[in-house]
Parts: structure tokens; sequence; C-alpha cells
């Protein structure tokens, strides 16, 4: 009941509730994948030419990080420019014109996701994610390896491994 109430009584930001009909729900993951998203696409700029690697583990709750970054950053699997690699933590690594950005949570900040995440407080949660100072988050680094086995794209749509 308590859960119900706050929904009516919240006003959920616009960004926050096109991403849940974009999803079909919100969470702790898609929210911290949507972020992820805004700061590659502030960064470089229109998706045209960028590409997205997102680590993640390969099932949701997890996985859901991938819709949020594709969300916001306008990389996408229909246009073949966002790629995911099965990893323990998350993070994303854009890359446009020979420039990369890293872009990972802080230190703790899985685990307390992980230990805390309910789907009754989904919404309460995605909001106090979506609230967080992105220096409190976020570590976010210029470069970043060219992962081995990593699927990367180039301007012209071609792959290389």
């Amino acid at each position: 009941m308590a859960a119900a109430a706050f929904r009516r009584s919240v006003e959920i930001p616009e960004d926050l509730e096109a991403l849940r009909r974009f999803h079909g729900h919100l969470g702790v993951y898609v929210t911290v994948g949507l972020r992820m998203g805004a700061i590659g696409r502030r960064a470089f700029g229109h998706y045209k030419g960028l590409r997205a690697t997102v680590r993640s583990r390969g099932e949701p709750p997890m996985l859901c990080v991938v819709d949020g970054v594709q969300f916001s950053s306008g990389c996408t699997m229909g246009k073949g420019n966002i790629a995911v690699v099965v990893a323990e933590e998350p993070e994303v690594l854009f890359e446009k014109e020979g420039n990369r950005l890293r872009i990972a949570l802080q230190p703790g900040w899985r685990e307390r996701i992980d230990r805390e995440m309910s789907k009754e407080a989904e919404l309460e949660q995605s909001l106090f994610y979506h609230r967080l100072p992105e220096a409190d988050l976020f570590d976010i680094s210029e470069g970043g390896p060219h992962e081995p086995g990593t699927v990367h794209g180039t301007a012209d749509g071609t792959r290389t491994q």
C-alpha cells in the first residue's frame, strides 16, 4: 500500500518515464545504463560513428544496463554499433574517431545494488540512482583497453577483432 501511494505522489523525470516505456519497467541497472549512455552521448555528441561495448553479467537484472545504454546513447543492436561482453562488473566503453571513454561504477556500488535491489522498491531505487551525482556513482576515464576478442565496429560498418 505504501509503495502504491509513493508512486502516485512522486514526480518521475521525463527521461525515466520514457525509459520505463522503452524497457517495460524501471530498475536500478536500466537506470544506471541510462546514465552511462547519457555521459557517452554528451562526451561524443551524435551517435554517428559512436560505438559502445557494454560489460555486464549475461542475464537480468544486470543485463538491463544494455537497454539503458541503448536508450540514451543512440547505440543500438539494430544499428550494430553496440556489443555486449560478459563480465562481473557493469561498465561501458565508448569509442569514436579514435577517442575512448570508459564509464564504470565506483567500487562498492555493484555490491550495494545487488544487496539492496528489490522489485517492490524499483521506483524509489531508480530515482535514487538517477539523482546521484555522477562523480559519486561513476569512475569515468578517457582511453581504456581494447579487449581481445571483443568485436569492434568501424565508421564504415565493418568489424574488427
